[in-house]
């Protein structure tokens, strides 16, 4: 299945779409600040992205904040966040992905199509889940 295309605006207003990364392979995490499980998982995602960044890799945070960057810049920077998050206020992305819960990742090939899918929190820096990702990017 195809991802289903999006155009959200980063933390700096700037307009992001998961187009730009063909090509690469993009994990769409989910999340929100008022999501214990979200808050749970984000460090070992901020693992993941530093270990995997310089591959063919990209990090896409996409946040169902109702209040966007006013909430959710504070949250980043006490959390030393450095992958590119998105905010998804009306829901737009996440409607199209079918998101039902929080968190919510989606694992997308570099053609564009989703390869993987998990609903709940999940620690992304164990052995298990780098040697996946080691895996994919060879």
């Amino acid at each position: 299945m195809v991802a289903p295309n999006f155009t959200l605006k980063n933390l700096n207003g700037e307009e992001v779409s998961l187009s730009q990364f063909r090509g690469k392979y993009v994990l769409v995490n989910f999340w929100a600040t008022w999501c214990g499980p979200c808050k749970v998982e984000m460090p070992s995602l901020e693992a993941l992205y530093q270990r995997f960044k310089n591959k063919n890799f990209a990090l896409l945070a996409i946040s169902n904040d109702m209040f966007g960057a006013t909430i959710v810049k504070p949250f980043v920077k006490a959390n030393n966040l450095n992958f590119t998050i998105l905010l998804d206020q009306r829901l737009k992305a996440s409607n199209a992905f079918g998101v039902t819960s929080l968190p919510s990742t989606f694992m997308i090939n570099p053609e564009g199509e989703i390869i993987g899918a998990l609903f709940g929190a999940e620690d992304w820096a164990t052995p298990s889940n780098i040697l996946y990702f080691e895996n994919l990017l060879k």
